[in-house]
């Protein structure tokens, strides 16, 4: 179907647009907006005491926003790190308090330059709001709605432009923060100081929520690409934040210096050339540590087994859920909206009302994980063709439910205990910082790439050949089965193991 123009109908978009505006009216339809005397003082754990505007006091305040309270950060992590409770609400007003320091610190440093007030507000709005289209569990569900579902896919496909390198969670706050219904909020807070524009960054009527909407996204319309940056780009508020955060809570030692960052941070101008965010020399380092820290975090926790056991069984729970047309509440997780409908706690209490989902959710709420059966790794599988076909299988996730399902018919599990996940952790994502972050050597000399510093290719190298591991998950009643299963299904398709190995992996840890 084409307009009258000749483009096609962007009707999956639309579609999405509208189901994303009809949510957001539901949950603000009891909320209004009330006058905030003064900016409000916050104390955030990791970076201390920082100034919110009243305006943005009130978008704190909505349901929008107060919903990611209910929605951790790091998903389950903490029935491994119990210390990691932190949720998207902390990691919203951190980022922002981060950003916030990136601006001025360019400020201070760079009057040429000048981060207009009203682009400091409106970065400041996209940092708070960047998370709002989080689900349950924050990554866990996002896994589900974005690699099941051909709805954010086709959204891609239809503007690609726009959506083509955003994560589905971005996506959705982008459809949130640019929606008839925000607008609307937006209207009633702006309007509740027009009168007066004391104790405010900017009057508030120069912000626009495309634009903040655009930044969520990684892009920038009529400002400086660099100005976007602070929210999503190669070295943003985002990566610093939630990299210093799960540290912090989850009690693992990482190094990062905001401060340094603030000191070393630059914009590149030259003559002829669209300016761009960089960091000098000195703070190269910073960057270095930034991606060694994430590294850690990677091997440390969020690939730790016990961690990634419980990411499959939320995994297992919403493809459960889905497939079999089973609403949670009033969430009906056929789309990626009705995920916006639950945080963590809905979702167990909720799947502990279905027959279907109460075994799941149980395990969940009793930490009664499935063990490791095989570690499958660099070391364990036996030749180069096992390997290939081992990354395939991984790329695959409607293959890989195949594969479990084989492996639970040859183990003689009864299709209504389904109860084998393979694992394939996600690696490190470091190219975007690795190579995109730009280091200023001196005054004078052009810019240079970050990887044409420091071996961070080797390292990623390093992490995939000796670090990272994928696993096959079961219950323990049924290891011995499903060992001997999952052997006979992959050598089916050329993957071999050395099975001992494998076997022996899976037993070192007893946490």
């Amino acid at each position: 179907m084409q307009s009258s123009s000749g483009h096609p109908l962007k009707e999956q978009t639309n579609k999405l647009r509208e189901e994303v505006n009809n949510w957001l009216t539901e949950i603000l339809a009891s909320y209004e907006p009330r006058y905030i005397r003064d900016n409000k003082i916050v104390r955030d754990a990791p970076f201390g005491f920082h100034r919110f505007y009243k305006h943005e006091v009130n978008v704190i305040d909505s349901p929008l926003l107060q919903r990611l309270r209910g929605v951790h950060q790091t998903a389950l992590t903490l029935l491994t790190y119990p210390s990691a409770t932190h949720t998207r609400f902390e990691h919203s007003l951190g980022c922002t308090i981060v950003a916030d320091r990136m601006m001025r610190a360019i400020n201070e440093k760079k009057p040429t330059v000048f981060i207009e007030n009203s682009q400091i507000a409106e970065v400041r709005l996209a940092c708070l709001l960047h998370d709002c289209g989080h689900g349950p569990f924050s990554h866990a569900s996002e896994w589900v709605y974005d690699k099941l579902s051909p709805e954010l896919q086709d959204v891609r496909m239809e503007d690609q432009e726009t959506f083509h390198d955003a994560a589905g969670h971005e996506m959705l706050s982008y459809f949130i923060v640019t929606s008839p219904r925000f607008k609307q909020l937006w209207d009633d807070i702006r309007t509740l100081y027009s009168a007066s524009q004391e104790g405010l960054l900017c009057d508030l009527g120069k912000i626009n929520l495309e634009r903040v909407g655009l930044m969520i996204l990684g892009l920038a319309s009529e400002y400086p690409k660099y100005v976007a940056g602070f929210v999503n780009g190669p070295f943003d508020a985002d990566k610093f934040d939630y990299i210093i955060r799960d540290g912090y809570f989850s009690g693992l030692k990482t190094s990062v210096d905001i401060d340094r960052v603030a000191v070393s941070l630059d914009v590149y101008e030259e003559a002829g050339e669209e300016p761009k965010l960089c960091m000098d020399i000195a703070g190269a380092t910073v960057l270095e540590q930034l991606l060694f820290d994430k590294m850690v975090l990677f091997s440390s926790m969020y690939h730790h087994h016990k961690v990634r056991s419980s990411f499959r069984q939320l995994v297992r729970l919403f493809r459960l859920a889905r497939d079999r047309s089973i609403r949670l509440g009033d969430a009906d997780l056929k789309s990626a909206v009705g995920f916006l409908r639950l945080d963590d706690s809905t979702t167990l209490s909720q799947s502990m009302r279905q027959q279907e989902l109460r075994d799941i959710a149980d395990c969940i709420c009793n930490r009664r994980l499935p063990k490791r059966v095989l570690v499958v790794s660099g070391a364990t599988l036996t030749d180069a063709i096992s390997k290939t076909e081992w990354v395939k299988l991984g790329a695959d996730a409607i293959a890989t439910q195949e594969v479990e399902t084989a492996i639970e018919r040859q183990a003689g599990i009864e299709e209504d205990q389904a109860c084998v996940c393979i694992d394939f952790p996600p690696a490190p994502s470091i190219d975007k910082t690795a190579r995109r972050s730009m280091i200023r050597l001196a005054p004078g000399v052009p810019l240079v790439e970050l990887d044409a510093l420091y071996p961070v290719a080797g390292w990623m190298s390093g992490y995939e050949e000796f670090r990272f591991k994928s696993y096959i998950f079961g219950p323990e009643q049924y290891q011995g089965k499903i060992a001997k299963a999952a052997m006979d299904v992959l050598n089916s398709r050329s993957i071999h193991l050395d099975f001992e190995l494998a076997k022996q992996a899976a037993k070192w840890s007893k946490s």
